[in-house]
């Protein structure tokens, strides 16, 4: 039997482009302070309006009145859930914490776990059952963007019961999954890997997990040496998986027993989105595997900051460039050099260290030619600034070298079709002369430097370029990618 395709609409790219630019800078996946506990601050600003019931206190059949400290057992793992009785999520996202720990309470299996599960996915703007789930940008929608698709995780439903004897105690964990594209950074809660603590759990014991997607990408999320309950409409008959996709922007809750002991990964099952640091390692409370001595959690976290370089070449027929970068999550070493057939250089050799997704401050050195059209001399300086992508995916650059010029740089590529686009570049130099000795009484001196051109890209490796540069002028070659 044949079925005939559907009928699948063009995405109104320009629409989803309008709508994308009202958007704010997205939730970090890289933040300035990774030490300070911000996970509820962070779900409720960057959670595009989704109206999840975080309270606990409203959340129908969960007994809080159980939950009570342990003697003794004042820190628990960062990422855990807490009794917000006494607490303002503003208060408590403004503590400064270790790592992965934060104040936490114990709870125990509500008496009727059946209602406990139900409410998990009891939330009042969104339904995980639900076909379809639009991104609301104040009054407007996302055009031609579906959020989910018609199968969920209410399809499963395990034949026997999977809930937990009552009594249990289960401890509480919200985990954000935020990512960069730009710079392929992936983290949980705005923390990559190599800049946390393991999250301790203990033997005996239920760990609820809350996977909130703050990213526009689907997330598989596998925890290794367990199965875990993925609470749905099916109540005590929720399945049991190791890996569960968490679609973007959207929210799922899993739970799994403590029956094991040693070190657990806990990661994204897109390769790249691990090896870029979104996972985490819960620990037993239990001495280390000796038969796991070779392997040691270093290595792993190693394996997720490691260095990546890459570069372009560009041989033109009025200039030729090169730009070579090496960066791991915080640091980036940066090599740029070009030359023009008209006898003016300018190259640039710098390290960056950023504080931010979006900001960076850099040192360096750079090197040009002091007399225009000429390579018979050149001027060589120290650099000092800051870098930031601002909103619109503008490349900002601001500094100041060692004879006091600042200088401010902004660029921007902009993709017009599938291998079509075009970019620009303007920068602005001021000498004031608190370093230079100017002539004939000037006390002032600026320079200007801009650039633009289009590019066509015949394949990942290869592009055809053409550009006007002020100082090499216009002309057209290729650029190679390595």
């Amino acid at each position: 039997m044949l079925i005939a395709a559907p009928d699948v609409p063009r995405p109104d790219k320009i629409g989803m482009m309008k709508s994308m630019a009202k958007m704010k800078m997205g939730a970090p996946a890289l933040k300035s302070k990774p030490k300070k506990d911000e996970r509820f601050a962070m779900k409720k600003k960057y959670g595009m309006q989704m109206e999840v019931e975080m309270e606990m206190g409203k959340m129908k059949g969960m007994n809080h009145g159980n939950m009570k400290m342990k003697e003794g057992e004042n820190q628990m793992p960062k990422e855990d859930h807490q009794n917000h009785s006494n607490m303002s999520m503003d208060a408590m996202s403004n503590m400064e914490m270790p790592k992965d720990t934060s104040p936490s309470k114990d709870m125990k299996m509500d008496e009727d776990p059946q209602k406990m599960r139900d409410t998990q996915q009891d939330h009042k703007s969104m339904d995980m059952s639900n076909s379809t789930m639009d991104m609301e940008m104040g009054t407007d929608k996302m055009a031609g963007m579906k959020m989910s698709n018609d199968f969920t995780y209410d399809f499963l439903k395990s034949p026997h019961k999977t809930t937990f004897p009552e009594g249990t105690p289960v401890r509480e964990i919200l985990l954000n999954l935020t990512g960069n594209m730009n710079r392929y950074i992936w983290s949980l809660n705005g923390v990559p890997l190599s800049e946390t603590d393991k999250i301790k759990i203990k033997e005996g014991e239920v760990t609820r997990v809350t996977l909130n997607n703050l990213t526009m990408m689907h997330h598989p999320m596998h925890l290794h040496g367990h199965f875990f309950r993925v609470l749905n409409k099916n109540g005590d008959y929720s399945p049991l998986k190791h890996t569960v996709n968490v679609p973007p922007m959207q929210e799922v809750t899993i739970e799994f027993y403590g029956n094991e002991y040693g070190d657990w990964i806990f990661h994204c099952h897109v390769l790249y989105h691990m090896m870029g640091g979104m996972a985490r390692v819960f620990s037993y409370d239990t001495p280390a595997d000796k038969r796991m001595a070779k392997y040691p959690i270093s290595k792993l976290i190693h394996e997720t900051d490691i260095y990546y370089t890459w570069g372009t070449l560009d041989l033109a027929s009025h200039m030729s460039a090169l730009n070579f970068v090496s960066s791991n999550i915080r640091n980036q070493f940066n090599l740029s050099a070009e030359i023009g057939y008209n006898e003016n250089l300018e190259a640039e050799f710098s390290y960056q260290r950023y504080i931010y997704d979006y900001a960076s401050v850099f040192a360096g050195v750079n090197v040009e030619n002091s007399i225009p059209d000429s390579l018979g001399s050149y001027e060589v300086t120290g650099v000092a600034g800051l870098r930031f992508l601002t909103p619109y995916l503008f490349d900002l650059d601001l500094r100041v070298d060692t004879k006091l010029r600042p200088r401010i740089g902004i660029g921007r590529s902009i993709m017009v079709f599938p291998r079509f686009s075009i970019f620009g570049y303007y920068e602005y130099q001021a000498d004031f002369g608190a370093v230079t000795d100017f002539e004939n009484g000037t006390n002032y001196e600026s320079e200007t430097v801009w650039s633009v051109g289009a590019e066509y890209m015949f394949s990942k490796n290869f592009s055809l370029v053409g550009s006007y540069d002020n100082r090499f002028g216009a002309g057209g070659g290729i650029s190679i990618r390595f």
